[in-house]
């Protein structure tokens, strides 16, 4: 049944978050960074200017999949919010909760198909960007090692991906509110390491979600680390998952109690 579910729920996000349009909004974007960043390797900035080192397959590849990443993150995030949202607005929620199944199953199978959806998303981003970086720039790198570096790029990131579907759809069930609950992890998203210039200092920071949820700090790969090490001293990998995951399992069930003790008026 839950399998179903899960059917049920693709069909729907592929109509109503209109798949075919984003897509091609995300290969316009990769395809006009890729041209951007081939004028930039060829272009002559004179004797005086600094040297740049030209971008290589690979680093094209990486650079890509972790500027489009945001974008990534704004439609799944539309997804899990426009896939309860819109259930409460047409009426079809209250259908739903005739089925012989648990409200707990029908919330979870919403937010497994997103995350799943968002998986494969970064997947084919990630073979996309390669293929393009192969052609157009100098492949430097052997296919295992670009094999490797991308696959580690989309496990570091799926955590995050994690946390914010969580953050939005236990939103979504609170507020019914598309707005409110898609600016919520935007926000969140892109002011978060700004907010932990000012807590940063204090010990007890480390349990705070921000500084947990970008797992790029902890890689030795320099193609996908972030200078500088974690945010706060002492942390860890195996610290930043727990934290996610603690504040994501939060986030789900305070969502299940909400979801299950509400009404359904229409």
């Amino acid at each position: 049944m839950f399998v179903s579910l899960l059917q049920n729920e693709w069909m729907k996000a592929y109509h109503r978050n209109k798949f075919i349009i984003f897509s091609s909004v995300m290969v316009g974007l990769l395809l006009l960074g890729a041209g951007a960043t081939l004028f930039f390797n060829n272009y002559d900035f004179g004797e005086d200017a600094v040297p740049v080192p030209a971008v290589g397959s690979l680093e094209f590849a990486t650079g890509a999949v972790d500027t489009l990443f945001v974008f990534v993150l704004v439609f799944s995030t539309v997804m899990v919010v426009s896939g309860v949202v819109s259930e409460y607005k047409n009426g079809t929620m209250k259908q739903l909760l005739i089925r012989p199944v648990s409200r707990a199953q029908i919330l979870l199978s919403k937010w497994v198909m997103v995350y799943i959806a968002s998986f494969a998303v970064l997947i084919a981003l990630s073979f996309l960007s390669w293929i393009v970086g192969a052609i157009l720039f100098e492949n430097n790198t052997t296919f295992g090692e670009s094999l490797s570096t991308l696959t580690q790029l989309v496990l570091y990131r799926m955590p995050m991906l994690f946390f914010y579907q969580a953050m939005a759809l236990c939103l979504a069930i609170l507020t019914r509110s598309t707005a409110i609950s898609l600016s919520a992890v935007i926000v969140l998203h892109f002011t978060g390491n700004v907010l932990m210039l000012f807590v940063q200092r204090f010990e007890w920071s480390k349990f705070l979600i921000i500084p947990n949820l970008n797992l790029q700090y902890y890689s030795e790969n320099e193609l996908i680390q972030y200078a500088g090490g974690p945010l706060i001293e002492g942390m860890t990998l195996g610290f930043s998952l727990t934290m996610i995951a603690l504040y994501s399992v939060a986030l789900l069930v305070a969502a299940h109690l909400v979801f299950h003790k509400k009404d359904v008026l229409s």
